[in-house]
């Protein structure tokens, strides 16, 4: 309408504004018949958050950073976006307090690992076993109710600039440390409806976690042909008296069995701690399934060899899976490990023993070649798990 003369158009105006920018035309009377408003909800996938990021940044910004730090950043932004009452991943999880050292009350780490389509591995087998289509499908139908509240696309934008421009210039990486102090200073804390403190100190929880396991991992140097050896020949003696030798025939091997040599065993298969009455129970219950199980019916029925059968499998798992968890725990008291990190590419490398520099190098050369870390990122994290005492904090607790 011009004046008082009506024009008939055929052209349709679309405009894209974030909620924020609705002030600018909300209080204009003329428009108010003439909008129709769909609301796109934000972005729920911290992957495609990720991809946001790059696309106005550049993907040069993720070599700032420290492996997971720019991911937990985007995670913290996507959890303004989500609705705690959601009962689908409750219903699912009978028993959140199990993951309670690196999942939020919330679970809004783990529903965002199903958002982007990953089930984590940190998972108990039997919430594994329930996570079934339906499980899946009424989780996702449950985002369509989120996304229409928190920190918009541009916002985001606006906190990882400040973020990045906090530390330009650093002649270390990104950490989560900084991350955690860049959302609680003051003048960076999100409004009181978006922020939850208690997210950020889980999604820490987490990342301490998987940064405890990468160097775990990645120390872990074992010959696994070796282990097997180990267990077959565990299998062996535990079928003799103490105090004889005898020549194992699943590896040719002499054996010295005595109690010690089933103690050093047994203290990996059941723990360092283990007592003698518990280790001596525990090895009568493998004799009882060696003898009525794996050779009566595995070995002389079934023709398998002894690698093939379940009580091997089961203890060699168990073997494996102790050994990488305890990797770390032989150099956790040692300052010379400490200081062997930190020498590294220098030529006070040099000083140190030969098996200190060897375990050192095999673990950053692992840090950079398996998790994506460079060569001063696996020192840093290295060093972050030492100081913050991750071992203990999480204990022997399996990967």
């Amino acid at each position: 309408k011009v004046g008082l003369h009506e024009e008939r158009i055929n052209t349709l105006f679309l405009g894209l504004v974030n909620p924020e920018d609705k002030k600018h035309y909300d209080t204009v009377e003329s428009f108010q018949d003439r909008i129709i408003a769909l609301t796109i909800p934000y972005i729920l996938d911290y992957n495609t958050e990720l991809s946001n990021y790059y696309n106005k940044l550049g993907k040069r910004i993720a070599n700032r950073f420290m492996p997971m730090v720019l991911n937990n950043f985007a995670k913290i932004i996507i959890s303004t976006r989500l609705d705690s009452n959601t009962p689908a991943i409750k219903n699912w999880i009978k028993d959140p307090v199990v993951y309670s050292r690196y999942l939020d009350k919330d679970m809004f780490l783990l529903k965002m690992d199903i958002y982007t389509g990953n089930v984590p591995d940190w998972l108990t087998e039997e919430d594994l076993k329930s996570f079934d289509k339906t499980v899946r499908s009424n989780i996702i139908k449950e985002s369509q109710i989120e996304g229409s509240k928190g920190v918009s696309g541009r916002q985001s934008l606006l906190l990882l600039n400040r973020f990045i421009s906090k530390y330009e210039g650093s002649d270390y990486y990104i950490t989560m440390d900084m991350l955690n102090k860049f959302f609680s200073d003051e003048e960076n804390v999100l409004d009181s409806v978006t922020y939850r403190k208690e997210f950020i100190e889980s999604i820490t929880d987490l990342y301490d976690y998987e940064a405890l396991q990468a160097v775990k991992h990645s120390l872990y140097h074992y010959n696994e042909e070796h282990l097997s050896n180990e267990i077959k020949n565990y299998l062996f003696a535990i079928n003799y008296e103490l105090g004889v030798t005898k020549k194992s025939i699943y590896t040719g091997k002499m054996i010295n069995i005595t109690e010690e040599y089933f103690a050093e065993i047994e203290s990996i298969l059941l723990n360092a701690n283990s007592t003698d009455s518990e280790r001596l129970e525990f090895r009568k219950d493998v004799v009882s399934q060696y003898i009525s199980t794996t050779i009566a019916q595995e070995i002389q029925l079934q023709n398998k060899e002894i690698q093939e059968t379940n009580l091997y499998k089961v203890l060699f798992d168990k073997y494996v899976r102790n050994k990488k968890n305890n990797a770390l725990i032989p150099y956790m008291d040692n300052e010379n490990f400490r200081r062997a990190i930190l020498d590294y590419g220098t030529k006070d490398f040099k000083t140190h023993t030969k098996k200190l520099r060897h375990d050192v190098k095999f673990l950053l050369e692992n840090l950079v070649s398996i998790y994506g870390y460079e060569a001063q990122g696996a020192k840093q994290i290295c060093l972050y798990v030492l100081d913050k005492e991750l071992p203990q904090k999480y204990g022997n607790e399996d990967s």
